[in-house]
């Protein structure tokens, strides 16, 4: 169950249900006045607005799988990582952020190796963990484990074993998404010896959220982007990927008409995104359709970025803290009513909490475009969300009718 807001035990009762041609979507009957006052909306970007399955989601384990071998010197598959571990990082609240959900499975995964395996690690790792350069750094590290023949006793099979652990260890995690990993795997050690292999293995990692300096989001950027737009993106010359990224994978769910529709009901002026991701590389795939919203109303991760430059007092705001729906919604004169629009855990905690802090905040939960679209549509039921539905282009049919172009009394729409 998604956390954050209130908890209620809604009955399948407490829902209008519509039969789409895309699925089926819900509408709380307690919410219908409300959400048929919406006037403004806004987006999240992955998985609302772009199809992130074959990039985003494929990069996670791509990243980790890489460091992995470079730190362990066995050849681990991609998808020996499986997609359902995605879904539980997500569901904790926590995890908005892809390159946290690629810590939090190195973590687990380095943090599992035979004792003897981690002192020897941690005897490389501090040889070379005051080299600045992620690139330098990895390689120093990868070279010297080829020659320990002590990690040929790992093999597939261990991961496999090890991935399957990670599954259980997710239940623990929660919306304070980095920082829940490292505490819940601390307390299951509880040694000094581990202690100390683990904040050294942070070090080397860096997870700071920085492609200069951390491993995790350099090779994670660099598989995503590709060369080209990493260069264009970063200012940064690639290492790790000289070729094209996972990004060329990704496709638009949003359609034009969608857009043109919403633009009908509400005005260009109040459509808006919120988002954790980069604004270039957002804009790479939606082109010109980032021109039917507000300008005013675009918040990505830069804006977050240099929001906690200037507030360093604030502690982290990104999801699923508030601050980057509530920056986009400044945007909206005059409005009352506003739907947001979302994927995941952190979307629904952000959007409860924005309605704690500013009142008239409504979500909408989309499922269509994840992995585990009926858990995630069962979350979304569970935790009583206002609307549920397939897409983001059933919105606009969804708005329209329940503004009172076509009366909706109870039971099922449609």
């Amino acid at each position: 169950m998604l956390t954050g807001g209130s908890r209620l035990r809604l009955r399948m009762e407490d829902y209008l249900i519509f039969d789409l041609d895309s699925g089926k979507a819900y509408v709380r009957k307690d919410k219908v006045d409300q959400i048929g006052k919406v006037d403004g909306v806004i987006f999240d970007c992955d998985g609302v607005l772009i199809d992130i399955r074959e990039s985003y989601n494929k990069a996670i384990p791509k990243t980790a799988a890489y460091i992995l071998e470079g730190m362990t010197g066995c050849v681990i598959p991609e998808d020996l990582i499986p997609s359902e571990i995605i879904y539980l990082f997500r569901r904790s609240g926590g995890f908005n952020n892809d390159w946290d959900t690629v810590y939090g499975i190195l973590m687990f995964t380095l943090s599992s190796l035979p004792i003897e395996l981690r002192g020897c690690l941690r005897d490389l790792m501090q040889k070379f963990v005051g080299e600045s350069s992620p690139y330098k750094r990895f390689m120093l590290i990868k070279e010297a484990v080829k020659r320990k023949s002590r990690f040929r006793m790992l093999n597939r099979e261990f991961f496999a074993e090890t991935f399957e652990k990670l599954k259980d260890f997710t239940s623990l995690l929660d919306s304070n998404g980095k920082k829940s990993v490292d505490e819940n795997l601390i307390k299951a050690h509880a040694d000094d010896d581990f202690r100390r292999f683990y904040l050294l293995l942070k070090s080397f990692l860096n997870p700071a959220e920085d492609v200069d300096k951390s491993l995790i989001a350099r090779v994670f950027e660099e598989f995503f982007c590709g060369a080209r737009l990493f260069k264009k993106s970063y200012r940064i010359t690639p290492q790790f990927n000289h070729g094209p990224g996972l990004i060329e994978n990704e496709t638009l769910i949003i359609q034009p008409e969608t857009l043109d529709s919403l633009i009908s009901i509400l005005g260009k002026r109040n459509l808006g995104i919120a988002s954790g991701s980069r604004r270039k590389s957002a804009e790479y795939v939606l082109g010109d359709l980032i021109e039917k919203f507000n300008p005013k109303a675009l918040v990505f991760a830069e804006a977050i970025d240099r929001a906690e430059r200037e507030s360093p007092e604030k502690g982290s705001l990104r999801k699923p803290h508030p601050f980057s729906l509530l920056k986009a919604a400044e945007a909206f004169e005059d409005c009352g009513f506003i739907m947001y629009v979302g994927d995941s855990a952190e979307d629904f905690i952000m959007a409860a909490e924005a309605a704690r802090l500013r009142g008239e905040v409504l979500f909408a939960g989309v499922y269509r475009y994840a992995f585990v679209e009926k858990e995630v549509m069962r979350s979304f039921l569970d935790s009583g969300c206002d609307m549920i539905i397939p897409s983001v282009n059933d919105l606009p049919t969804l708005l329209a009718d329940l503004r009172g172009e076509k009366k909706v009394e109870s039971g099922k729409g449609f």
